[in-house]
This record gives C-alpha cells, sequence and structure tokens, in this order.
C-alpha cells in the first residue's frame, strides 16, 4: 500500500493540514538491466536438442513454462522426452530505454516465432493443433505463477476492470501456495500504488486500439496460524499509446486491499509481498501478432497514513425512512466522502457526498430494506483512508419508532421557506438542533431551550432539522425556495 510521507500541522481544536512527497521502493529487479542467457539446447538421453536460438529473460523474472513429459517420434527414433519450453518472446530495448542501459520488451508471437525447428516438431506433436496457430501473448513476472489457472483471470480483469468477480474467485477458491511462488518483499512497506514507464507498440500500426496490454499487481500475505498465503488486495491497468512509438509515458496503477473492495467480507491485511504480471496482449479476440509492451523503472509508491482510519461506524438512529450514522477516527480529516445504497449496490457508479462532520443523515429510504454504508476520510488533494462499512436494515410500514410519533406535534413554517423557518416544538423538550442538508451535510447545530427556534437556511433546496429530545432525534423536512 503507498504511504506518502506527510507533514501534518494541527492546530488544538482544528482541523489536519498535510503537505506530502512521494516515499517510494523500487521493485527488485524492475529497472531490467541485468539479463540472464538460458541454455537454447536441452539433451534428450545424449542428443542436443535446438529449442531457441536464444532465449533471456531479465533476472528474478519469469516466464510460463510448457512441460513436456511424454514419448514422441523424432525422425526415425521414439525417444522419451523431459523438459521445459519457455513460451513467451522477450527482449531487450537498449536504443529508447528511459532510464539505464536497458528495458522489457514482451511481444505477442506464434510458437513458431520462439522455437526451433526440432522444438516446433515436438510441439506439433505434443499440442492441440490450435495452440500452434493462435498467437499468444508473452507474460512476465516478478514470481513463480501458474499462468495456465491465472490467465483467464487476468483476461476478465482486462476485459472490464470495475468487474472484480476474478478477484473474490482468488482470494476463495484458489491454493496461492500451489498458484505463486515468489514476489517482492515488502517489509513492512505499505503501498497503493505501482508506478512505471511504458509504450505500447499495437502491432496493426492504426489509432483504433484492438489490442492492449495490461499490469497486474497483486498483494499477497502469508498467515502462519492457518500455514498457507492469502490474496490480500490486487490492482490492474490497461496499457497502450495509440500514436506514440518512441517515446516512453509514465502510468500509475492504484493497488487496493480487499477490504477496500470489500470491507464488509474482508478485513484489512497488509500485504507481505507483491507480485507483477505484465502481459503483452489481454485482447483474445483482437490479439494481434507483434504487439510490443515496453516496461521499465517499475516502483511502488507508499500508502499516506496521515490521513488515518475510521476506528467505529454505528447506527445513531433510524426509522422506516431515514438513518442517521456516525463514526469515529483516530485523526480529524479534511472531510469524509459517504456512498449508500440498497445491499450490494454498485459503489463505483453511486453518486458520492461530501460531509465535514463524523455524522450523516440518510432521508427518503425505503422502508423495511437493506443499505450498505460507507465512508472514507479525505484529508487534502490525494490522500484518504480506507473505506469503512455499516450495514443496518430500516424499519417496516407496520412499525412506527417512537420518533415518528413525536415528529408529528413538530410544525415547521413557512414550510416551503424562504431563507428560515419556525420550529415549534410542539410541547417536546427539545435540547439541541441540527440543520442537514441533503447529503447528510451539517449546516448548523445549537443548544436550545423554550418552544421553539428560529433556523436560518442558507441556500435554496430540501434540509432536514434534527431535534434531539429525551426519546430520541426527532426529524421534520423542510424546502428553501
Amino acid at each position: 500500500m503507498v504511504l506518502l510521507c506527510a507533514l501534518m500541522t494541527m492546530g488544538l481544536g482544528g482541523r489536519l493540514h498535510a503537505q506530502s512527497t512521494d516515499s517510494i521502493m523500487p521493485i527488485e529487479f524492475g529497472n531490467f538491466e541485468n539479463w540472464i542467457e538460458y541454455p537454447s539446447d536441452t539433451v534428450v538421453m545424449v542428443v542436443p536438442i535446438p529449442l531457441y536460438d536464444a532465449y533471456t529473460l531479465p533476472e528474478g523474472w519469469h516466464a510460463p513454462m510448457f512441460v513436456v513429459d511424454d514419448t514422441i517420434a523424432y525422425g526415425t527414433f521414439t525417444l522419451p522426452v523431459h523438459l521445459s519450453l519457455p513460451v513467451c518472446k522477450v527482449s531487450r530495448d537498449t536504443v529508447h530505454a528511459p532510464q539505464g542501459r536497458s528495458a522489457l520488451v514482451a511481444e505477442s508471437f506464434l510458437l513458431g516465432d520462439v522455437l526451433s525447428e526440432v522444438a516446433s516438431t515436438i510441439a506439433l506433436n505434443v499440442l492441440d493443433s490450435s495452440l500452434t496457430t493462435e498467437v499468444l501473448p508473452s507474460i512476465v513476472t516478478n514470481a513463480e505463477v501458474d499462468l495456465m489457472k491465472i490467465l483467464p483471470l487476468m483476461e476478465r480483469a482486462a476485459d472490464n476492470q470495475s468487474d472484480l468477480s476474478w478477484l473474490l474467485e482468488m482470494a476463495d477458491t484458489m491454493d496461492l501456495n500451489e498458484l505463486i511462488k515468489g514476489g517482492a518483499p515488502l517489509n513492512g512497506f505499505e503501498f497503493n500504488k505501482l508506478r512505471g514507464m511504458y509504450k505500447y507498440q499495437d502491432a496493426n500500426g492504426d489509432a483504433d486500439i484492438d489490442d492492449n496490454a495490461t499490469l497486474v499487481a497483486l498483494g499477497t500475505y502469508y498467515d502462519r496460524d492457518l500455514g498457507k498465503r492469502m490474496l490480500v488486495g490486487a490492482g490492474s491497468k490497461n496499457l497502450f499509446q495509440m500514436y506514440d512509438t518512441v517515446n516512453y509515458e509514465q502510468f500509475t496503477m492504484d493497488y487496493y486491499t480487499l477490504n477496500e473492495y470489500y470491507p464488509a467480507e474482508y478485513a484489512f491485511v497488509e500485504a507481505d509481498s507483491m507480485v507483477v504480471i505484465a502481459i503483452s496482449s489481454t485482447n483474445e479476440k483482437n490479439r494481434a501478432r507483434g504487439s510490443k509492451l515496453f516496461l521499465d523503472s517499475l516502483t511502488m509508491v507508499q500508502r499516506d497514513g496521515s490521513c488515518g482510519r475510521i476506528t467505529n461506524v454505528w447506527l445513531d438512529d433510524w426509522s422506516t425512512v431515514h438513518a442517521v450514522i456516525k463514526w469515529s477516527s483516530n485523526v480529524v480529516p479534511d472531510r469524509w466522502t459517504v456512498t449508500y445504497g440498497p445491499a450490494g449496490f454498485d459503489r463505483g457508479r453511486a453518486p458520492h457526498y461530501t460531509v465535514r462532520d463524523s455524522v450523516t443523515a440518510l432521508m427518503n429510504l425505503e422502508p423495511n430494506t437493506t443499505y450498505d454504508f460507507y465512508v472514507r476520510s479525505e484529508c487534502g488533494d490525494t490522500s484518504t483512508s480506507t473505506w469503512a462499512y455499516l450495514q443496518f436494515t430500516t424499519d417496516s410500514l407496520t412499525h412506527h419508532s417512537i420518533n415518528d410519533v413525536l415528529a408529528e406535534a413538530v410544525t415547521l413554517s413557512p414550510n416551503p421557506a424562504q431563507g428560515y423557518c419556525e420550529v415549534d416544538f410542539g410541547g417536546l423538550s427539545v435540547s439541541r438542533v441540527t440543520l442537514y442538508d441533503v447529503t447528510g451535510k451539517v449546516e448548523d447545530t445549537r443548544k436550545v431551550s423554550g418552544n421553539s427556534v428560529k433556523v436560518t437556511l442558507p441556500r435554496s433546496g430540501i434540509y432536514i432539522v434534527a431535534l434531539q429530545t429525551p426519546q430520541g432525534i426527532v426529524y421534520k423536512k423542510v424546502v428553501n425556495k
């Protein structure tokens, strides 16, 4: 996760103000400077068989391997073959590398582009014929990954960045001990962004991008009590350029914990290692032979912890059609962002509201309905906390809370209003009056005594007047023209 090192100044009773600079950690071997040349031959019995003319990979990076464990016919011989064929087309950019001496180039290919004639003959004998005519993506990772299982998930991520079902499937159904080995150790570095330099050359060479590359980051954590590695976060980003095939551009990819994606299902867990997967093409229908992904200078950006964490969220009051939600935080941020909707709503597409106090009133809800509520703190322009979550259910129509009954005694006049309204308590004992706008923002709050109070309405719109009584909070709506 990503922490932006911050200088914080907090006046007594004031709000937090922060200025920050990024704290970054280079990914081990993320500059692609050192390369390893692998043997281009393998020995079957005593006969060396050429597999590649040349096969190199950046130090610390891996490619998918196709394992051959079979008896095959080669000429007049029948030979047992036990070998692993690397399945990728990877090269070095030593001309335009933005930093250092070289950058990574991963290219989409046919098997015949990378295998020798002998190895192609072996492949034809042991592979389905469609695999020898299909354009394949080059995939490089900083861990050993079972790509036969993970690639379909990556393609789903590329097709729809907002659909995270692949992430849940990986977290809930896959044993990461069998799926992934290795990765970049974080040693307590809590990141939330991955940065680097890239360019993308679409093999079609036109402005309509039919092909695209994808970068995926997976955060994992080894649970010693369970004795297994767990997926605790992820991020993905499509990478492509329409015109420029010479200059590299910087990219930033957001990484989120599962708790941020699904706070109701997962607790916050800090990753202890991070796996990067670079895929030269994830558009299976339009994958083009010769499309190239260039990568260099991969770094992780540390999460800015200056915005703290929300420590508790609770339902303070509710009825058939409203709810008041409060929360507490270990810092006082500049503001909070809230969003809510019926249980299971799409948080990414729902309206988000800004509130200045750690309370919001949700009005015009549906009776007997379960809602999901999310809130996070915001500091400055870039720093946020993780989302906190609460689920609640409104009362049914057959049950009216005591507050609904008390509200019938309260009158607001004029309503509609023109800049102000008089609130008559109707004999109720009221100790405090709070004015909310329709988003739940507190416009005014004051202690009161007596039987009424005059409330100023600052702008046109709908407002909620909340009256604190010994029996609970009473809510009334007023419209200001």
